[in-house]
């Protein structure tokens, strides 16, 4: 399966749990549905993607991402349309 955020620096916005906003780090591991994330303070958050959005760091750029564009397909690296 393909891990398309996993080691990316990413940062949660629009959260439907209202305490998941702002959490920020490296993704250390990724199912088809969730992210495991390393925060900067040391703590382990394991976020939903389909209820956030995400800036997600690549190559130094900065890119705004509905969490259910990232939900894997069949654990073949193809991400949802709808």
């Amino acid at each position: 399966m393909s891990k398309p955020l996993l080691f990316k620096f990413i940062e949660t916005v629009n959260c439907r749990n209202k305490s998941l906003n702002g959490v920020s780090g490296i993704v250390i591991d990724e199912t088809a549905k969730t992210v495991k994330v390393l925060t900067l303070t040391g703590s382990i958050k394991v976020i939903i993607k389909e209820d956030c959005w995400f800036y997600v760091n690549i190559n130094n750029c900065t890119y705004l991402v509905n969490g259910r564009k990232l939900i894997l397909k069949g654990g073949k690296g193809k991400f949802l349309n709808s």
